[in-house]
Formats: C-alpha cells, structure tokens, sequence
C-alpha cells in the first residue's frame, strides 16, 4: 500500500478499520449476532454518516487515482487496486456536495465482481450498534439528492448520523455507467 509521507495517524485509522473490519468476520456466522449493526463512520462535507461494513468489499488509502474522460461528474478517475483497474467515484459529488476540495484520501470498494470505488476525504471510525439504534430515515432532513441514497439514521452516542445506501447507490452508478458504454456479450 503507498503511503504518503506523514501519514501516520491516517495509517494507524486504517490499520484500526482493517482490524475491526476483519474482527467483524471472525466468529462463525451462526454466532455472530443478528441483533448489531457494524458501520464505518465518515464525514463529508462536515455532515456524519454511516456505512455499513456489510456493504463494503475493502477499504484502502492513499491510492492515486488517474483522471480519465469522465462520463458522469462524479468519476474521478481510475485507480489500481488488488492486481485491477476500478473506477473511483466522489462519494460527496454523488450525495449532491460538489467535488470535494482536493484529493479524497479513503476508497471504500463496493461490489465483487466488477468492483467500483467510491472516495471520501474523512473518515472517523468505526462503530457497532444494536440494530434498535437505526430507523427509518423519514424525518432526515437534507437536500433531495442526499435523501435519495438515505433510508436509516443511526443514533450514535455522539448523535444521529445518516447511514447511505450504498447498494442504491451502487445500482445508480452501474445505470448510468450502462447508458455510456456498450453492454458485454
């Protein structure tokens, strides 16, 4: 993994994710509770969200991603990941912030087969709350691009954080990618 020069405390952050991430696989499905939900904690644009660990196939830092000729604004570029070519998109752009100032440092990758990258530019952590602690994300007040891609809230000891849906937004993704480039046959 590349690292960029004093990087260490975002090099200790992903370590800790890798850990905890790696800890959430480790006891056999038929004891792991069905009553907690895993999430990584980010920020973007100053608002907090959640993900959920379950949605997201790797976590990786400090990649460097190449511009290529954008067919959707939220394409970022291109970046080389586990021996492959994966299409990096804004996170922020997509929940309709705009380009996030900068180079997104964190890349969640989403999806197995034909993965996609999906870049922010903070991440805070990571958490486990009883599944009582997420609701329905109805009274989620944000603009309607935001609204679009949540439909949970968590309450968080630190207050409640939207938590994205990455599969719709990951279906999005593909749909409008689908509408630019020829299918495979």
């Amino acid at each position: 993994m590349n690292q960029l020069p004093n990087d260490s405390i975002q090099g200790n952050k992903a370590a800790q994710l890798r850990q905890a991430f790696d800890r959430t696989f480790a006891l056999p499905s038929s004891l792991a509770s069905p009553e907690v939900e895993d999430l990584l904690t980010i920020r973007l644009a100053g608002d907090a969200y959640a993900i959920r660990l379950f949605d997201i196939a790797r976590i990786v830092t400090g990649r460097r991603v190449v511009s290529v000729a954008a067919v959707t604004p939220d394409l970022l570029g291109l970046a080389g990941i586990r021996g492959g070519i994966v299409p990096v998109f804004s996170l922020s752009s997509i929940l309709g912030y705009g380009p996030d100032p900068g180079s997104p440092r964190w890349m969640i990758l989403c999806g197995s087969e034909e993965p996609i990258a999906l870049a922010f530019s903070d991440f805070e952590g990571y958490l486990r709350l009883p599944t009582s602690a997420l609701h329905a994300g109805e009274n989620f007040r944000a603009t309607r691009e935001r609204v679009k891609y949540v439909n949970q809230v968590a309450a968080t000891p630190d207050g409640v954080r939207a938590v994205i849906n990455l599969p719709l937004i990951m279906a999005t993704i593909r749909n409008r990618i689908s509408q630019h480039w020829p299918t495979k046959e």
